[in-house]
């Protein structure tokens, strides 16, 4: 699978440059667009071949968590460019939208073949992955998207060529820029949230909280702490007030963070967990929960 994402980095990289050509050549911000859109689907195909490699290498002292948030980090800065490139296009797109310009159809429709035709070479090699690797199956799905993009701009193309429609070409323009912003926005803010350490989006510490106050040994739950190096592996750690009649030895203690670990990982999806058990009040007075 690394050879076939590598395959595909390189393929995709060689159709978002042909298209930035084709649009550059046929002046069309429609074939840009695609590009843009393209590219976007290669940062994510590299990402993913980039954490595999990562993911092999072992943590060490200076990298404890590993390199799982390298994917993170680069997602993020992946994604501030394709939102600052898609306001780029829906201003050049308004400016064609005032002043028609013609539009080289032949061109355009050319390289948006070239750029279907890797699309669906580049979902072909993905495919059997993407039932088994959850990052594999997200860039699949990156490529769908992109092939239904290279379909529009090939519709916009015929329509250029035989009724002379250059107005179709921002309004597609459009059309893929709004799409770039559905899916970047997202992901903006969930890589935002991991690089911040906040709560992962599918936990409420509440819930969670409220879930552990239920075993009979435990008086409460405070200084909560949950968060994801890669929105994959989830970490926690808590004080655990320990019930007044609570007889601590080594064993009880023990299998009392066995039952919460376990329910921890059934019902939250968290590995990784650090407990500090307390049978007096906490030292540590501030606290947010």
């Amino acid at each position: 699978m690394d050879f076939k994402l590598l395959v595909s980095v390189i393929l995709n990289f060689g159709i978002t440059i042909a298209e930035i050509l084709g649009g550059i050549f046929s002046n069309s911000l429609a074939l840009l667009s695609d590009a843009i859109h393209n590219l976007n689907d290669t940062s994510a195909i590299f990402i993913s071949y980039i954490a595999r490699i990562l993911s092999k290498k072992q943590r060490d002292p200076k990298r404890t968590y590993g390199y799982k948030r390298v994917e993170t980090l680069a997602a993020f800065v992946n994604t501030e460019i394709l939102i600052f490139i898609a306001v780029y296009l829906l201003i050049e797109g308004i400016n064609k939208l005032s002043n028609p310009t013609i539009i080289q159809g032949e061109v355009m429709l050319t390289v948006a073949f070239i750029g279907l035709a890797g699309n669906l070479i580049t979902a072909f090699l993905l495919h059997s992955g993407s039932k088994t690797n959850l990052n594999i199956k997200a860039t699949f799905i990156h490529i769908l998207s992109d092939t239904i993009s290279s379909i529009l701009v090939i519709i916009g193309a015929f329509l250029i060529i035989y009724q002379k429609f250059y107005i179709v070409d921002p309004i597609f323009t459009f059309m893929i820029s709004g799409y770039i912003f559905v899916e970047s926005i997202p992901l903006l803010k969930n890589t935002i949230n991991i690089l911040l350490q906040g709560t992962p989006t599918d936990i409420e510490i509440e819930k969670l909280k409220a879930k552990l106050e239920q075993f009979d040994f435990v008086k409460d739950v405070h200084h909560i702490h949950i968060w994801t190096t890669d929105g994959k592996d989830k970490y926690m750690e808590a004080h655990i007030r320990l019930q007044e009649k609570f007889d601590q030895n080594n064993y009880e203690l023990d299998d009392c963070i066995d039952e919460l670990n376990e329910l921890l990982k059934e019902e939250f999806e968290i590995n990784h967990t650090t407990l500090q058990f307390e049978k007096n009040r906490c030292l540590e007075e501030e606290k947010i929960i």
